[in-house]
């Protein structure tokens, strides 16, 4: 049987897949389905069925092991949310806040069953000095960890098996140094603090930003960078530096097979020590998914020497996968599970099948060097574009903007960040201490600064990247990603399967450009801000006004995702009804890169707030037409009318009798608790408002919402976080 891996690693993956997708009475049906379908397959083509049986039983044992570990993480810490209890937990991850304050990750045992399977939860405190393997008694109340528009962190933690956080107000009874551990937890936390030390030594000599895309491409920790690099970095299409997987790893292995081969290593004692220095390095950066798939497949890679076979991308990926949904199968929720695999499949299948020569020529002669170098840059070129068409589904999916330049990008700067790791690794070998360490710093921060500063010029240029608001976009891409995988099956050219990817991306283009067109005259609404705070973004094309009603430092970075997902440059006017220093600096930061134009503040502030700010103006009131639409911006109120309807945002302790008439969207920010006035669309921001829905008109408790008023006056509420 040619690949048997093939068979049982994909089908476990779909199973994964399914298992999620399906709750309740109907995993029954799943089962029998697959069972049915495996047999209805089997009637007609009874040559396959030893395929299938794998591919069945894997797909069920997916399925069993998904829902098994369902029951046993998330069903039983249901439990325990919203009730106040006790747990005791060993520190196994830790981030220290500029704040003051600190997030750790424990992993231990609630106090009501000491015995119950190692639960690890998150918790945000105050700083309790505690380090790696340091044991935390606390006592509170945990809750669901839930996600945001900014960031989805329920499905984010639960990819790593954590679904209950304990907040600010959880009590710490004890923290315990050093208490005793076995060997190989003491050497975890060894390295943990060993990264620890280095990031600090490298920050220290590089500085912040391009110190922190040291860190980042040697242990994976962004955390130190700024949200306009990381930014940055993404839309010019190199951001997978930051990640830690197959590129740091394969560059590890080849040095360390370098140096054992140079000293006439054999074959057995070769694989040993990469598979060590690959182990030693997984925990280094995190134990990350990405970095996982990656030490799994570069082993089976080099195992292939020692059992005299030839080594099979295909195959490795699918036992990657098998054992990464065995050990966690939440691993299906991670968006770095997806991007890691797919860019696998891609880089190693794709595009080294798609630019495979079936009779390569080789020329000897200097002439010859020259095509034959010129040859390889046009292979790379178009392995990257191929890396890149396969990653676009699953951008489309997961990310709100892509980059378009990505495979040039990457054939240009990735070498660069090569240099700048062996630099980095060079020093880290040296402690990030003495004269050699110092001059390895020193290049790779002038190689750090070269990219920084070409990936902001690119990111500055509109057409290097495209914003994912639309849906059609989402549908086409997933739609043309099975045209293509049905012409590549059905016909087996590999022309024909270019040729159909161009014309998928064609369509989907074109389609975009026809729904812009279409979508010219309408105005869209968007209410954002986290509970029951308030900012308002009205856009028409890619202008816009920002209207801060509530005052909220975290508005700043709801209104930057929203840009970020839409595409909106140039904000035309922004107005802050409660402007603080704080509040300023947020707005700053986060709309650093965007095209801004007056401030509008509510009330005067000192000279010293007013210092560094852009061209401002002091109001108490101002109207102003947009695109048609006319706003009329009052002190905890927000007026629009266009195309004869009336959209009306206020607070309840603002008067609704001075209005003309009855508004057709009425949206209440800030804490309700009277019934409100009906309208053609209620819009409440309180969860906890005595107002009882009766209608899909009426949006109680949520946040984040965008409403479009076309060019005929129709109204249309949707909602920008699926888990609303």
């Amino acid at each position: 049987m040619k690949r048997p891996a093939l068979w049982i690693g994909f089908p476990y993956l779909l199973g994964l897949v399914a298992a999620s997708a399906v709750t309740g009475q109907f995993r029954i049906f799943l089962c029998i389905g697959l069972v049915t379908s495996a047999l209805i397959v089997c009637l007609f083509s009874r040559t396959v069925w030893k395929y299938l049986l794998l591919s069945t039983l894997s797909c069920l044992t997916a399925c069993c092991n998904y829902w098994h570990h369902e029951t046993i993480t998330i069903e039983r810490q249901q439990d325990y949310a919203g009730q106040k209890t006790v747990f005791t937990g060993e520190v196994t991850e830790l981030s220290i806040y500029d704040s003051g304050y600190a997030g750790y990750v424990l992993t231990g045992y609630f106090a009501e069953n000491p015995e119950d399977t190692r639960i690890k939860i998150k918790l945000f405190c105050e700083d309790q000095n505690a380090d790696y393997g340091d044991r935390i008694t606390i006592a509170g109340i945990p809750e669901r960890i839930q996600g945001n528009y900014i960031f989805d962190s329920a499905e984010y933690y639960q990819a790593r098996n954590i679904f209950l956080e304990f907040g600010i107000m959880t009590e710490i009874l004890e923290v315990e140094k050093n208490p005793k551990q076995d060997l190989f937890r003491k050497l975890v936390y060894g390295i943990y603090r060993w990264r620890t030390d280095m990031t600090k030594k490298i920050l220290a000599q590089m500085g912040q930003e391009t110190g922190g895309l040291m860190t980042g491409m040697l242990f994976g920790d962004k955390s130190t960078m700024s949200q306009e690099t990381k930014r940055d970095l993404y839309r010019t299409g190199i951001g997978h530096i930051l990640a830690v997987s197959g590129l740091h790893l394969d560059f590890l292995a080849v040095c360390v097979g370098f140096l054992l081969k140079k000293c006439h290593a054999g074959r057995k004692f070769s694989f040993g020590m990469i598979a060590i220095v690959c182990s030693l390095f997984v925990i280094c950066a995190g134990g990350t998914v990405s970095v996982k798939r990656a030490c799994i497949m570069i082993l089976i890679s080099r195992s292939a020497g020692i059992f005299f076979r030839e080594p099979d991308t295909l195959n490795a990926l699918s036992i990657a996968i098998l054992l990464l949904g065995i050990e966690n199968p939440f691993v299906i929720d991670s968006a770095a599970f997806w991007l890691s695999c797919s860019g696998a499949f891609g880089i190693g299948v794709v595009a080294e099948y798609m630019t495979k020569q079936e009779n390569p020529e080789y020329v000897r002669d200097q002439s010859g060097r020259l095509e034959k170098f010129l040859r390889k840059i046009l292979k790379n070129t178009i392995s990257f574009c191929w890396v890149f068409v396969v990653i676009l589904p699953v951008s489309v999916l997961y990310f709100k903007e892509i980059s378009l330049i990505s495979p040039l990008s990457n054939l240009l700067l990735v070498p660069v960040c090569m240099l700048m790791l062996i630099l980095g690794a060079g020093a880290v070998c040296f402690r990030c201490e003495g004269i050699f360490a110092e001059l390895c710093c020193s290049g790779a921060d002038f190689l750090g600064k070269c990219v920084l500063r070409i990936s902001d010029f690119v990111a500055g240029l509109s057409w290097t990247h495209t914003t994912l608001d639309s849906e059609i976009v989402v549908f086409l891409v997933l739609a043309g990603a099975v045209f293509v995988i049905l012409v590549q099956i059905m016909i087996r050219d590999k022309k024909f399967t270019g040729i159909a990817v161009v014309f998928v991306l064609g369509i989907t283009c074109l389609a975009v450009s026809v729904e812009n067109i279409l979508h010219m005259q309408e105005l869209k609404i968007a209410i954002l801000g986290n509970d029951t705070n308030c900012v308002i973004v009205v856009r028409s094309g890619t202008d816009a006004v920002l209207v801060d009603l509530s005052g909220h430092v975290k508005n700043a970075e709801y209104v930057s995702a929203y840009l970020e997902e839409t595409g909106v440059q140039n904000i035309q006017e922004i107005y802050l009804n409660k402007p603080s220093e704080k509040i300023l600096n947020a707005y700053d930061e986060y709309l650093m890169d965007s095209r801004l134009g007056r401030y509008y503040f509510r009330k005067e502030l000192s000279k010293a707030e007013l210092a560094e700010l852009p061209e401002y103006v002091i109001l108490d009131s101002q109207e102003l037409l947009f695109h048609g639409a006319l706003l009329k911006i009052r002190e905890n109120r927000l007026e629009i009318i266009y195309e004869e309807k009336l959209f009306l945002c206020t607070n309840e302790k603002t008067s609704l009798v001075d209005l003309a008439e009855d508004p057709d969207i009425l949206t209440i920010y800030g804490k309700s608790e009277s019934i409100q006035p009906d309208c053609g669309i209620l819009i409440i921001l309180d969860e906890n408002s005595c107002y009882d829905p009766e209608d899909v008109y009426n949006y109680i408790g949520e946040n984040n919402l965008e409403i479009t008023i076309a060019g005929n006056g129709r109204c249309k509420v949707r909602r920008l976080y699926d888990n609303f």
